[in-house]
């Protein structure tokens, strides 16, 4: 006399290959999630070193005659294109020798990408021969 049979190995077997599959999903996941992670960790650095590289070129190229056009107070703004990330730098003269110059680095707040922005307090002192000693 033949058994019904129950089916349990195909049961066993279905769940076996369910089980496996969510395994192999999860580790696509977390492989795709950890590759955006890296990227936004190298978009953020590129931000910051342009940043950096924005207020380092406004200070090597800071001038007597374009500082002395911003009146006590006042502000004017930079905008650098040649960085591998477009910069905005802001040079606000608090003194006649004292200066705020803030860079703004990275995307647009429209956009959902890394941006930098860092600043510094430079004293800059003109010599009579035009010169600028920078602090």
């Amino acid at each position: 006399m033949i058994r019904p049979r129950k089916g349990f190995a195909l049961a066993a077997a279905l769940l076996v290959l369910l089980l496996v599959s969510a395994l192999v999903t999860g580790v696509f996941v977390a492989a795709t999630e950890e590759t955006r992670v890296g990227i936004a960790g190298v978009e953020r650095h590129l931000a910051f070193v342009a940043a950096e590289s924005a207020i380092e070129t406004t200070i090597a190229t800071f001038r007597a005659d374009t500082t002395a056009a911003i009146g006590l107070g006042g502000s004017k703004t930079i905008a650098i294109g040649d960085l591998e990330v477009p910069v905005i730098v802001y040079v606000t003269r608090l003194d006649s020798a004292l200066y705020w110059i803030v860079a703004d680095a990275g995307a647009s707040p429209v956009e959902a990408r890394a941006s930098r922005r860092i600043g510094v307090l430079v004293r800059a002192v003109a010599a009579p021969d035009h010169s600028i000693t920078i602090d």
